[in-house]
C-alpha cells in the first residue's frame, strides 16, 4: 500500500492541533487516522494526537492478544473492533481532560480507518472526513456532525483564492462526553481505488471534485499531498490542514516490527558473512607468513 501524509499550520495558527496516524499493525491490516482537536488533555498533551495514540495502542494490544489473527477477522468483529477503540479513547480524553457535565475541557475531532484485506471499516466523530475515489468518482464515506457543515465553497476552482466555509459547530465529538456513539461504516474495496482522510482544514477549502481530480491527476500519493496543501495554501486557509493518501489498497503490507525484524536478521547475517570472511583472510595471511615451506614450496609441519 502506498501512503503519503501531510500537515501544515494555517494562517495565524501557533500550534498544530491536528494529528495523524498511517501504521501496518498486522499483516494486511493498515490503520489511518486524522484528528482535530480543541484544548489540552493531562500534562499539556494534544487533544488530538492523545485520542489517535489511544485508538492506536488498542489496537495494537488487541492484535497481540490475536484479535486480528485469520480466524478471529470477520466484518462484524473488525467494526465491533474499531468502535470499541473509540470509546476506549473517548474515555480516557474525558477522564484526563476534566471535563465534565456542566463543562467541556477539550475534544476532537477523528476519523479512523481500518483497512483489513478486500475491506475498510471506517470509524467517525465530528468533522474530519473520509473520501473514496472509486473509477474517477470520488465519494464521503462520513457525514459531519455538526451544523453548518454543507454550507457551499464559493469560487473553488476560480483564479481567486475562495473564502473558505462558516465555521460549523460540532454537536459531537469525542472525549466531551461520557459514552460516545461514534458512526462505523465500512466498504469492499476494490483494485484502483484510493482514501483520502483529511481534517476541515482541508476539505472548508477543497471541494470533494477537486479533492478526485488532484488525487487522479498526480502519479504518486505524495504528489496527490503535495498539490492539495498547496491549493489550501493559495486560499488563504486559516485552519491548520491535515490530510492522508491512500493507493494501491489491496497490496498486502507488512507491519513495520515485521519489516524491522526481516531487517535485522539481515544485518546479523551479512555481519557474520563478514566476520567468517574475515577469519578466513587472516588464517590465511597467517599460514603464508608462518607456515614453514620446503624447497619444492610445499607446506610442511614439524614433527
Amino acid at each position: 500500500m502506498e501512503v503519503a501524509v501531510g500537515s501544515e499550520l494555517g494562517i495565524w495558527q501557533k500550534q498544530q492541533s491536528d494529528a495523524h496516524v498511517a501504521e501496518c499493525i498486522a499483516p494486511n491490516v493498515t490503520f489511518l487516522g486524522v484528528a482535530d482537536g480543541f484544548g489540552f488533555a493531562a500534562r499539556g498533551t494534544s487533544t488530538a494526537m492523545l485520542a489517535l495514540g489511544t485508538v492506536r495502542d488498542y489496537l495494537r494490544r488487541r492484535q497481540r492478544l490475536g484479535a486480528l489473527g485469520a480466524r478471529s477477522v470477520s466484518q462484524g468483529s473488525m467494526r465491533a473492533l474499531l468502535l470499541s477503540a473509540l470509546d476506549h479513547a473517548n474515555a480516557r480524553l474525558f477522564a484526563q481532560s476534566g471535563s465534565h457535565e456542566d463543562f467541556v475541557g477539550s475534544g476532537t475531532s477523528l476519523t479512523a480507518v481500518l483497512v483489513v484485506g478486500h475491506h475498510a471499516f471506517i470509524g467517525h466523530v465530528g468533522d474530519a472526513r473520509a473520501y473514496l475515489l472509486r473509477v474517477g468518482h470520488v465519494e464521503s464515506l462520513t457525514v459531519d456532525d455538526a451544523m453548518f457543515a454543507d454550507a457551499a465553497v464559493t469560487s473553488m476552482k476560480g483564479s481567486v483564492p475562495a473564502k473558505p466555509r462558516t465555521r460549523s459547530l460540532l454537536w459531537r465529538s469525542l472525549g466531551t462526553q461520557t459514552k460516545l456513539e461514534a458512526s462505523i461504516a465500512q466498504v469492499e474495496l476494490i483494485a484502483g481505488d484510493q482514501l483520502l482522510l483529511c481534517t476541515d482544514g482541508i476539505h472548508r477549502c477543497v471541494d470533494a471534485d477537486e479533492l478526485g481530480e488532484a488525487m487522479q491527476q498526480s502519479p504518486t500519493a505524495t504528489d496527490a499531498v503535495s498539490l492539495l496543501l498547496s491549493t489550501v495554501r493559495a486560499r488563504g486557509n486559516v485552519d491548520n490542514a491535515t490530510l492522508i493518501v491512500g493507493r494501491d489498497l489491496l497490496v498486502p503490507t507488512l507491519p513495520s516490527a515485521g519489516r524491522d525484524r526481516l531487517t535485522e536478521i539481515k544485518l546479523r547475517a551479512l555481519i557474520a558473512l563478514l566476520m567468517l570472511a574475515t577469519a578466513l583472510v587472516s588464517f590465511g595471511i597467517y599460514v603464508l607468513r608462518f607456515a614453514p615451506v620446503d624447497r619444492a614450496g610445499i607446506l610442511t609441519t614439524d614433527r
